[in-house]
């Protein structure tokens, strides 16, 4: 038992952690050069923060996809295939939906907004012409959400196949690779499968809410990999040692993804397939590279039951969810100001952090929001939370 409530809090920990990862992601999206990736563009921009983006895009939702599927596995074995329907209807289904219609029309109008402020004068007034127009319902998109509706589909899936997944992935096979120096290179040959069907050969990110398959199936990859580890959990302590390790061979794989990605960019007119591939096999190395370190250091440092680390992966999914808003809120100000990139990004998610958590504590834990994200209430007050309650595995997300 006591193996068993340190790999679940461990694998909490981590799914949390790949959560507030994104709130850092979106910080520095409005200052990269890349377009398209963020509600603003200010025009202070920075390659370093481009450099960044890339490098934790490529693992940040993987590793989450793992986390998913571990726990997934977990809740179907505990309350069966309907209450595991049920279970992802009320924690992904309605925060999607809730998320859809309250944050959108903010965020689309600050993203006119934002627009016009480094273009013309008026730019309140054009905001405003722009709405009257009718244009705010044209082009929904599923926003920064878009990752729940891959987990849905993913658990719909999933669900009625349950147990020729469990006696699949249960099998000694599973455990053979697991046990292996080279388990990041095997998985990795099947994620670079995958992310042949992508642009540029990194997981591509959709923009309307159609099921797009191929990057289904790639997040399929992960998922899988993450039930697997559920059906052989006693063998995790396996993973402990390679940490430092995995996590040094996934930044020297990001350089080589990195230069390859540059390569691609500069040959844009005609397709570069060497460097393709080689951002292929660059970011599925980094992926696995990046899971495998990650959770051997998340199984030796953080599998330990902490109220404080608890409450942090209690109020991830809350943070993740409205952090746009906020975000959008702060960059906004320092859109003409001449600052560094690095510094606008830092500044950003130093005061956001502080709001977000605060709203999470007054607005949602201990209230009906609570209920919907973390499947409970919980006393407002840090220090009432039960260290029993620290051992309990969350599948909230």
């Amino acid at each position: 038992m006591k193996h068993d409530s340190e790999r679940f809090h461990a694998f909490d920990a981590l799914r949390a952690a790949m959560m507030l990862l994104g709130v850092a992601l979106h910080s520095s999206t409005a200052y990269s050069t890349f377009p398209d990736v963020w509600w603003l563009k200010d025009p202070v921009t920075s390659r370093w923060l481009d450099a960044f983006l890339l490098f934790v895009h490529g693992f940040r939702l993987p590793a989450f996809f793992v986390m998913s599927g571990f726990f997934a596995a977990l809740l179907i074995s505990r309350r069966g295939w309907q209450g595991f329907l049920e279970n992802r209807v009320a924690r992904l289904g309605l925060p999607f939906l809730l998320g859809m219609l309250v944050l959108y029309p903010f965020l689309k109008i600050a993203a006119v907004f934002a627009y016009f402020l480094v273009r013309d004068p008026n730019a309140w007034n054009r905001t405003l012409g722009w709405l009257a127009e009718g244009r705010l319902e044209r082009a929904i998109e599923p926003m920064h959400l878009w990752f729940l509706e891959i987990l849905m589909w993913l658990c719909l899936a999933a669900a009625p196949l349950a147990p020729r997944l469990t006696r699949w992935l249960g099998r000694p096979w599973f455990r053979s690779i697991l046990a292996s120096r080279l388990a990041p290179v095997f998985w990795s040959l099947l994620t670079f499968f995958t992310l042949l069907s992508m642009e540029f050969g990194i997981l591509d990110t959709p923009h309307n809410f159609a099921p797009h398959f191929r990057i289904i199936a790639a997040y399929a990859v992960f998922f899988a990999f993450g039930w697997g580890l559920y059906c052989h959990r006693a063998s995790l302590p396996l993973l402990r040692g390679a940490g430092w390790p995995h996590l040094c061979l996934a930044v020297l794989f990001t350089f080589i993804t990195l230069g390859a990605i540059d390569r691609q960019v500069a040959n844009r007119a005609v397709r570069d397939w060497p460097a393709f591939l080689a951002t292929c096999a660059g970011t599925a190395l980094t992926a696995w590279c990046m899971i495998f370190g990650l959770i051997g250091l998340f199984l030796r440092y953080f599998s330990q039951p902490s109220p404080r680390q608890r409450y942090l992966s209690d109020s991830a999914y809350w943070l993740y969810l409205v952090h746009p808003p906020v975000l959008v809120a702060l960059q906004l100000p320092m859109m003409l100001l001449p600052w560094p990139a690095e510094l606008k990004a830092v500044i950003g998610l130093l005061l956001a952090v502080p709001i977000l958590l605060a709203s999470y504590h007054y607005f949602v834990r201990s209230t009906w929001l609570g209920v919907i994200l973390n499947g409970r209430k919980y006393p407002a007050q840090l220090q009432t939370v039960a260290i029993e309650t620290c051992l309990e595995p969350q599948a909230s997300v």
